[in-house]
């Protein structure tokens, strides 16, 4: 399998990478063809995988030697001519201690603010899914997240160590070591966790998407900036909920020739077979 080529497609020509979107996307890639091929041979085979890969530094290659270990028992590098020894990964991460961490869940981490908290991402090494965890590590006075909601995945909250405050639709709930919080997809169910009690919190952060992770479309409210956000395969927006229109002015006027601005007003579109017939609004030409 040529992995290089692919890498390259993904990542240019990087050989060492902080985590990212790009990460769990190559993942996905590679764990389909790994499918394809690897997926079969069976246990009694004797047959052996060669991928051709770039050269990388530590993190993207533990990264890789990850992956590649769900499919064999013997995982080896050949570098000028030279073998190693098996360097077969067990499919095990701790969600307590940071200090041991391996290049690929280090790979995976980056700080999520200014004040010292840290995310370690631990998909995909832990293997490609409709799962994706992540632990978070919020220092005091920080919060997860703004709040939000999901419109494709189920979230889940386990509070590992220290205390905070849940906000969960307008109410303020009190948190702390072992809570597990529950947020089903929709835009009732708006969340996240601010540690204010005096105590860095330490979280497993859970999604459970409806398919294949990042696969669906999934559109994010966030009620505390009136925006939503949409991501997924071929989405990436930012948009302001003043400049959305309700499904009843929709219809209402569907056929009329006039677009919708960002500040919420409408001007004429230069569009055929189109009526002009909306009033004028403040702000409109």
């Amino acid at each position: 399998m040529r992995i290089e080529r692919a890498w390259e497609l993904f990542f240019g020509a990087k050989a060492n990478l902080v985590a990212g979107p790009g990460m769990p996307r190559f993942a996905e890639w590679l764990w389909d063809e790994l499918g394809s091929v690897a997926g079969a041979f069976n246990k009694s085979s004797k047959k052996e995988l060669t991928l051709t890969i770039p050269p990388l530094k530590q993190g993207p290659l533990a990264f890789l030697l990850r992956l590649v270990s769900f499919w064999a028992d013997e995982v080896y590098v050949k570098r000028d001519g030279k073998l190693s020894k098996n360097l077969w990964k067990k499919p095990v991460v701790n969600v307590f201690d940071d200090g041991p961490v391996d290049g690929a869940e280090r790979a995976q981490s980056h700080d999520l603010d200014d004040e010292g908290s840290k995310e370690r991402n631990l998909m995909p090494t832990l293997g490609p899914g409709r799962a994706f965890y992540s632990l978070q590590v919020i220092e005091k006075g920080a919060s997860t997240a703004r709040l939000h909601s999901h419109s494709a995945l189920d979230e889940y909250y386990l509070v590992l160590e220290g205390k905070g405050t849940l906000r969960f639709n307008g109410k303020e709930i009190d948190v702390k070591r072992g809570d597990l919080i529950g947020k089903p997809a929709g835009p009732d169910a708006s969340t996240h966790i601010i540690a204010d009690r005096g105590e860095k919190l330490r979280i497993l952060d859970m999604e459970i998407w409806h398919e294949r992770a990042h696969f669906p479309k999934d559109f994010v409210a966030d009620p505390d900036f009136d925006e939503v956000a949409l991501r997924g395969q071929g989405w990436d927006a930012v948009i302001p909920t003043g400049a959305l229109i309700s499904s009843e002015d929709s219809g209402k006027h569907y056929h009329e020739g006039y677009r919708r601005m960002k500040d919420g007003g409408w001007v004429p579109a230069k569009l055929r077979g189109h009526r002009k017939v909306r009033k004028k609004q403040p702000g409109t030409s």
